[in-house]
């Protein structure tokens, strides 16, 4: 038996695929940054779900988050990831924890995995490995890490020869197959890119007298012509780069899918921008700040581009819809610009590619970004469904750092000519 365990690292030859960085700060959880591994733990211990006794959903979906971040995967027996999603599944199944969780749990163990053997920890790869695959058959990245650990393996039979070692012949590995394809396999979040308005090259004046000071002086800018999602960048579509990139995906109900995205930071839009532009071989990136305002007030030099107001035009404290103070709403709820935008004002701030300045002063008449060495503080604008109307202006600029996450902050994305 132990002979035909031992065969399958031989199959494959291959190269230790290592993730990209993910910044691990705020509230996301961060599947690809963990401490070093212990290289005697091996052991995964099997999930006691009779151990779970919170009928709280909220609770759960927050443990879960939480026992993720610290890792807490199988194991403390008893109060751990897996039971608390198996818990939910329970009580809340709709949720995407309750669809998915078991999905998120093997991924983390897939990242542990290309760890410990990128530490020289063949024994503890193999055994994180396993432990995804009992989870997840069709977890992303297990066949470079399976040809991963069979070169490693094959390096360490060669260099380092065991009395017993033979000629392997049959896989130690579940790899799935036509009839192993789990129900919640990522096959079933396709992708869907976002629909461009072609915004025309021209001129305005930029800022507000009538504003704050950072709103001022008022200046004309010429912009070249480009293409800006006509929405928010929703849930649904944030999820397919969120299963594929290896973070857990935004979580939400069924129903909600077209809500934007939220709790998304300036560096995870710039992270969705680059995924996005590989998978359409399309240039895309954050609006630059000059290009945000003229796309906003779309050939108008009032606040906003339905005139003094938003009474019923957009979801904004005050602003006379269902959702006001409540929660974002549906992309495209409310009427679009001249340019054929919509949610210019309101709904959810929206991230450009500035870093912030305190004025206009110093600023040219073109509308590229400005970006400083070392920035701090990225330009958020529109508004939000938690914010009066007037944080919603055209010309009004907030700020916050670019690992700053937080559920009235998400973004659109752009790319040049039309």
């Amino acid at each position: 038996m132990l002979q035909t365990i031992l065969t399958a690292l031989m199959l494959l030859a291959a190269f230790v695929v290592v993730p990209a960085h993910a910044n691990c700060d705020g509230a996301q959880v961060c599947l690809e940054e963990s401490p070093p591994l212990p290289v005697a733990d091996t052991e995964v211990l099997p999930a006691d779900d009779n151990a779970i006794e919170a009928d709280n959903a909220s609770d759960l979906i927050e443990g879960i988050t939480a026992d993720l971040k610290s890792r807490r995967l199988m194991r403390p027996r008893g109060n751990n990831a897996l039971n608390k999603v198996r818990r939910l599944r329970q009580i809340q199944p709709d949720h995407d924890y309750a669809l998915n969780g078991e999905r998120y749990i093997a991924k983390v163990y897939l990242v542990l995995a290309r760890r410990a053997l990128k530490l020289g920890d063949v024994a503890m790869a193999e055994q994180r490995l396993n432990a995804a695959l009992k989870l997840d058959k069709n977890v992303p990245g297990k066949q470079a890490l399976i040809e991963s650990i069979v070169a490693a393996d094959r390096l360490q039979n060669t260099t380092q020869p065991k009395a017993d070692a033979t000629v392997p012949d049959k896989p130690r590995y579940t790899t799935g197959g036509a009839d192993s394809a789990s129900p919640e396999s990522d096959s079933t979040h396709e992708f869907v890119a976002p629909v461009m308005v072609a915004i025309p090259a021209g001129k305005f004046v930029m800022g507000s007298e009538a504003g704050a000071e950072d709103e001022k002086p008022m200046h004309e800018v010429t912009v070249e012509a480009f293409s800006m999602s006509k929405f928010e960048i929703t849930l649904e579509q944030y999820r397919v780069y969120a299963l594929e990139h290896g973070v857990p995906a935004p979580q939400y109900q069924s129903d909600d899918h077209n809500r934007p995205v939220t709790h998304v930071s300036w560096e995870d839009a710039q992270d969705y921008a680059r995924w996005l532009s590989v998978k359409t071989q399309k240039p895309y990136r954050l609006a630059t700040e000059a290009e945000w305002e003229y796309a906003a007030r779309a050939g108008t030099v009032t606040p906003y581009y339905t005139g003094e107001d938003l009474l019923g035009a957009a979801n904004c404290v005050g602003c006379g819809s269902e959702w006001d103070g409540k929660q974002t709403a549906p992309v495209g709820s409310f009427g679009p610009n001249e340019f054929g935008l919509y949610d210019m004002h309101g709904n959810a701030w929206e991230w450009v590619q500035d870093c912030w300045t305190d004025s206009y002063f110093g600023r040219g008449d073109n509308s590229s970004a400005i970006i400083k060495k070392g920035c701090e503080r990225h330009v958020v604008r529109g508004g939000s469904w938690a914010n009066e109307a007037d944080y919603a202006r055209a010309s009004y600029r907030g700020n916050e750092s670019p690992i700053y996450r937080h559920e009235t902050v998400g973004f659109r994305v752009v790319h040049d000519g039309l």
